[in-house]
């Protein structure tokens, strides 16, 4: 078993530089998990992926407000059975995902770590997850595990047969979002550390979680105030790699 994720980088997380000791750390992530995807190649493009994990929320709609105000796209990852949970809200604020141009990842049906289920366990949750957003006319191409590691021997196979991306959705930065709650902080940090081709992860979520959807519109706020001065444009993961493979071709966004 091939165990890789986000908890590489944990012991960087509390020191006050930690968006850049984070970005010196890539090599190492991308060596140790060559399946995931941790940033994307867009040259010196100022462009950076931004995707958002555990909606839809009753943030999810003040969420694409600040979005829709700033001419950002991004990728929402989604766990299935919130859809369940919220109801018509979550409903509502899916299709709105869809109509304003933003984009609907698979990050299964719940927070439950995908590491921690058997090879038949996962590809049932995965499946049950896809089949959902399926059922929404989405055609999902990226997938990201829940928990935020992953066991390629175990997953991938799953994934690419359902036609997804060869690779997992990871991000540039851990998103210590989940744990500390200091969004302002956050916020200004990975802006700052930012690079051309950054992957950025922020978070929702519903119940005892349902606070991180509201630290995340306070980071957003920063990090949009921190990122446009700094010249960069945030956009959906596909948006940044579907620019990347275009770029041979003289094609932008």
């Amino acid at each position: 078993m091939k165990i890789v994720g986000g908890l590489l980088l944990l012991g960087v997380l509390m020191l006050p530089a930690c968006g850049h000791i984070q970005v010196a750390l890539l090599p190492i992530a991308e060596t140790i998990g060559p399946e995931g995807t941790f940033r994307v190649d867009v040259g010196d493009e100022k462009l950076i992926a931004l995707t958002i994990d555990d909606g839809p929320s009753d943030h999810t709609e003040p969420i694409l407000d600040l979005l829709a105000e700033h001419d950002i796209t991004a990728t929402f990852f989604i766990h299935a059975d919130h859809l369940d949970v919220m109801g018509e809200r979550g409903d509502k604020a899916v299709q709105r995902i869809l109509s304003e141009g933003h984009e609907l990842g698979n990050h299964t049906l719940s927070d439950v770590p995908s590491v921690s289920l058997s090879e038949s366990e996962f590809a049932a949750t995965f499946s049950a997850a896809d089949q959902r957003l399926r059922d929404l006319g989405v055609e999902p191409r990226w997938f990201r595990t829940a928990g935020g590691n992953f066991d390629p021997d175990v997953m991938l196979p799953a994934v690419v047969a359902a036609g997804y991306e060869p690779t997992f959705a990871m991000g540039s930065f851990m998103p210590w979002d989940t744990f500390l709650h200091l969004p302002e902080t956050y916020g200004r940090q990975i802006g700052g550390a930012a690079f051309p081709g950054a992957i950025l992860v922020l978070h929702e979520g519903i119940g005892e979680q349902a606070g991180r959807g509201e630290r995340t519109l306070r980071t957003l706020e920063k990090l949009i105030e921190v990122t446009e001065k700094r010249g960069y444009r945030m956009r959906s993961l596909s948006e940044v790699v579907d620019h990347s493979r275009q770029v041979d071709a003289g094609q932008g966004l």
